[in-house]
């Protein structure tokens, strides 16, 4: 979990170049509306399969994972899959991949899914859209992170 929290601070960081101005939005058309069929702000109550990987002792902040999840993401094969809950809904999710062979994969996925990205720093690469912010990060030499985060509602 503390991998995930640093990649929470990186995202919130860095996302701040692309969140003042809407002319960094990416293409709408692509914009997520869940995740593997979970939707953003859904609540954790009710659904199935879920087992704990991190939670804060007011519990909120969850991160979960999912008994069952395809650890693909297209050509990649993924080391991990967390879904965080904050104040027991939908807000973020990370998904992990280690290898090059693999990291690549993701990427190239994120780009076929989302388009061009709005932000391309180094080895990061963010898409904006109006409710969910995607970012793809390298977070050692040989993993990566595709973190996505739900801002609809910023006060979540």
């Amino acid at each position: 979990m503390k991998r995930i929290i640093l990649i929470v601070m990186l995202f919130l960081s860095f996302s701040t170049l692309a969140a003042a101005s809407e002319e960094y939005l990416a293409d709408t058309d692509f914009e997520p509306a869940d995740f593997r069929g979970i939707r953003w702000q859904q609540s954790l109550e009710g659904l199935s399969g879920m087992v704990d990987v991190y939670r804060e002792d007011d519990d909120s902040w969850i991160a979960v994972s999912r008994t069952g999840d395809e650890m693909r993401f297209g050509g990649a094969e993924l080391e991990s899959i967390e879904y965080i809950f904050v104040d027991g809904l939908l807000s973020m999710v990370a998904v992990v991949a280690v290898g090059e062979e693999n990291w690549s994969a993701l990427l190239d996925e994120a780009k076929s899914r989302y388009g061009r990205e709005t932000v391309h720093v180094g080895d990061d690469y963010m898409w904006r859209f109006t409710n969910v912010m995607i970012m793809f990060s390298m977070e050692q030499e040989d993993q990566a992170v595709l973190f996505y985060r739900y801002i609809g509602n910023l006060s979540r």
